[in-house]
């Protein structure tokens, strides 16, 4: 386990979220953008469970030419961080500053590119090690008709940081520093309504 890394500010209305759609063309995009994730942090119940364990997934795919040039992907993992910590956090022990509705939900993590090569990107490596860490991503997603089935109404929001950000450490006040994008790092936000597809926050 890398010390390297935390996560969140996780939203603890919401214990899990999933989602996949199309983000439609729109002022500096060119076209589509396409995305998928799943959240969770939660008890899975059972015998002797793992409480609090924080799982995260997401792939996101920018189609066309957009703020940082032409098409690209990443995917974005889970920081790991110790499991009093992760418990801590999905127990809500470090709940948002701002409250969120029960059908928001926000999530950091770490990313790597899978496709393109962005030149605003090129400082965030592909893989972690102990001494090199990765960059960081932010999602916002709303759950706006609270429904399972496909809709237009539904909101996702994406933010990317191009500056490497490792938070060692083992309390909650050690991993608070990696709750949100480092200052002046962020170089490609992109967010709307969804063209299609669904997003599911419970």
């Amino acid at each position: 386990m890398f010390a390297a890394a935390c996560v969140l500010a996780v939203v603890l209305t919401a214990c899990t979220g999933r989602g996949g759609g199309q983000l439609p063309p729109s002022a500096g995009f060119s076209a589509a953008a396409s995305f998928g994730f799943s959240f969770s942090c939660e008890d899975k119940g059972g015998i002797n469970p793992q409480t609090g364990q924080l799982q995260i997934e997401l792939s996101y795919n920018d189609k066309g030419s957009n703020p940082l040039g032409s098409a690209f992907g990443i995917h974005g993992t889970v920081d790991t961080i110790q499991s009093s910590v992760e418990s801590a956090l999905c127990i809500g022990q470090n709940p948002p500053p701002d409250p969120l509705l029960p059908n928001e939900l926000i999530f950091l993590g770490r990313y790597r590119l899978t496709s393109g090569s962005p030149s605003k990107l090129g400082a965030c490596p592909t893989s972690e090690t102990t001494t090199s860490p990765m960059c960081r991503f932010e999602v916002h997603v709303q759950d706006n008709d609270k429904s399972q089935t496909p809709s237009q109404g539904d909101t996702f929001k994406i933010t990317l940081s191009n500056v490497p950000v490792s938070c060692p450490g083992s309390t909650l006040e050690d991993v608070a520093p990696c709750s949100q994008l480092p200052d002046g790092s962020v170089v490609y936000t992109r967010g709307g309504k969804l063209s299609s597809g669904n997003i599911t926050v419970d």
